[in-house]
């Protein structure tokens, strides 16, 4: 009868013992299977590309997840907490939702930006052209023209450039190109400026 009664005792501590164990928290798993799948589907709406600020948030919140849940993993079953885990996830869910359906807008609107600015700057290499013309005339500004005209050169190049990627489809980096030819024309007319005003 003994023996029995300890058999008894012995599984009645053991259901015990897993009832404790599958009360305890588990990890998110299909939470973080569903925030990675939210990322890949804002990466194949290109929101890498033309929503890269909250693109790297959404992987940044999911590191942060996998670091938590992998911290959790080492605690003995009982005290794993997966909260903050399941917080990060959640917001990471979120986000890659909202930039996947946001991505696309975002890139029509680059694009045509983009359109826009190249057409503000043919119009701008000639007005920088014209005022270096008018500068070559100027005791004050004869030594600086060839670097002026290097550099007016070098943005008419950028700017073909910009021109050359657009048409290709490669729009970030005729934004880029872009950019660059702005960086010239700034620099020519603020050497073209007065002394006083500079």
């Amino acid at each position: 009868m003994r023996a029995f009664s300890s058999k008894v005792n012995l599984i009645i501590a053991g259901t015990c013992i897993l009832y404790l164990f599958s009360g305890c928290s588990k990890a998110p798993d299909a939470q973080l299977s569903a925030a990675k799948a939210a990322l890949q589907a804002a990466k194949d709406a290109e929101a890498d590309k033309y929503m890269s600020r909250n693109f790297k948030n959404v992987q940044k919140a999911i590191e942060q997840a996998e670091t938590e849940i992998a911290t959790q993993n080492t605690k003995f079953p009982l005290y794993r907490k997966y909260k903050r885990a399941e917080a990060y996830l959640k917001n990471a869910t979120d986000l890659a939702t909202e930039i996947a359906k946001e991505a696309p807008k975002a890139k029509e609107a680059t694009i045509a930006q983009v359109k826009e600015n190249l057409t503000l700057v043919k119009g701008m290499l000639e007005e920088t052209a014209n005022d270096i013309k008018k500068a070559s005339k100027l005791k004050d500004k004869k030594g600086i023209i060839d670097a002026l005209k290097t550099n007016l050169n070098s943005a008419d190049n950028a700017a073909t450039r910009a021109s050359n990627n657009f048409n290709a489809g490669d729009v970030l980096q005729a934004s880029e190109d872009l950019k660059e030819v702005q960086a010239y024309i700034k620099s020519i007319t603020d050497a073209l400026k007065p002394k006083e005003a500079m």
